[in-house]
């Protein structure tokens, strides 16, 4: 019987070629975007992952069709840059609501269906969670919040059967960067090191690896038998998350403001 999966975010990047490739390889694939899927490869539906009465009424209508739902992959999110000092209260209440709020409401609504499937939950975090990346601080702190999350509730539903893994993906080449938003009225105290940060960023995502490289990874999580609690996607991402919980805090710190360029940079103001 061919499994049924929902993929949020899948308008573009990640998404859309998880859900493309999944297709390809004959699952029932449903893409999930609040923009328009323009696609024939596999069925879309138009939904904000921020409003609940829209999640139930679309996964209704795909249960209705297919009469099962077995496979959640949460990869809608959003990001923005900037100093922590400086960020919009609305830009901050934005990104909380689609990368955190967003995934949980999408989790909530599947839930009686995959009670039933003895489904999968897929929930896509970042390194940018356990590795707090400077001036993406709000970003970091929403993907941090989708791995503790997936933690606890991975044992809330250990007795249900339904399995659960955080995916945390380094730097992808899409056009995340591209589309981040930027803090509106910066401070010449940060704006140097902001500057440098988008630069590293841009980089770092252009000689980042594909969204088909990553979607290989989603398909053979899919298709395992028993999933990891969490995957991070690259070997030189595995390296720097192993680092991270052995080395000392303040030393962890000190690398990533390195890796940004930061130590050579006088603020200004």
């Amino acid at each position: 019987m061919q499994k049924v999966v929902i993929i949020t975010g899948a308008s573009s990047g990640i998404g859309f070629d998880t859900a493309k490739l999944l297709a390809e390889k004959g699952y029932i694939v449903y893409g999930i975007a609040r923009s328009k899927i323009e696609t024939d490869l596999f069925f879309s539906k138009q939904v904000d992952v921020t409003q609940a009465d829209q999640l139930m009424k679309a996964f209704k209508e795909i249960y209705d069709k297919e009469k099962q739902i077995d496979i959640i992959i949460n990869n809608a999110g959003m990001g923005i840059s900037g100093s922590i000092e400086y960020t919009d209260e609305s830009d901050i209440i934005d990104i909380f609501n689609v990368n955190f709020n967003g995934l949980h409401y999408v989790i909530q609504k599947a839930l009686p269906y995959l009670r039933e499937s003895k489904g999968k939950i897929i929930n896509v975090g970042s390194v940018a969670g356990p590795l707090s990346i400077p001036f993406q601080g709000f970003y970091s702190a929403s993907k941090a919040a989708v791995e503790t999350y997936t933690q606890a509730l991975a044992i809330e539903l250990k007795p249900m059967h339904i399995q659960v893994c955080t995916v945390l993906p380094g730097d992808i080449k899409t056009n995340f960067t591209k589309n981040r938003r930027k803090n509106k009225n910066e401070s010449l105290l940060y704006k140097e090191r902001v500057d440098q940060s988008i630069g590293v960023m841009a980089k770092d995502e252009e000689n980042g690896m594909s969204s088909q490289y990553a979607a290989k990874v989603f398909l053979k999580l899919v298709k395992k038998k028993r999933m990891p609690l969490s995957k991070t996607i690259g070997f030189k991402y595995k390296i720097f998350i192993l680092l991270n919980k052995v080395l000392p805090k303040r030393f962890v710190v000190w690398i990533i403001g390195k890796l940004y360029g930061f130590t050579n940079i006088k603020n200004k103001g």
